[in-house]
């Protein structure tokens, strides 16, 4: 991990937990960001959507665009999110035919 995402997660930990607001942005941006997968990605899979988040944070906070407290309230969404709490198995490709 590098110093100023070091940085930044001990600054999110030692802030107070994210407001609504930002748990509404982080959820809304999670939304977004899963829209732009789908409509690109064929092969999708909760390690995909999660290594997709993974790039697109990092993008948003190198640019200056996500703050840590809002990088903290994504990370804590897709904690839950994509746990694997209630996982579907797919279906072989001979299951329904």
């Amino acid at each position: 991990m590098q110093t100023s995402e070091k940085n930044s997660q001990r600054l999110a930990n030692a802030s107070p937990a994210p407001t609504l607001a930002e748990r509404i942005d982080a959820i809304e941006q999670f939304l977004q960001q899963l829209v732009l997968l789908l409509e690109v990605e064929p092969d999708l899979n909760r390690e995909t959507v999660a290594a997709w988040i993974e790039i697109t944070n990092k993008s948003a906070t190198a640019h200056g665009m996500q703050s840590a407290r809002e990088r903290a309230a994504m990370e804590q969404l897709c904690e839950r999110v994509l746990s694997p709490a209630v996982d579907v198995l797919r279906p072989s490709s001979g299951w329904l035919s």
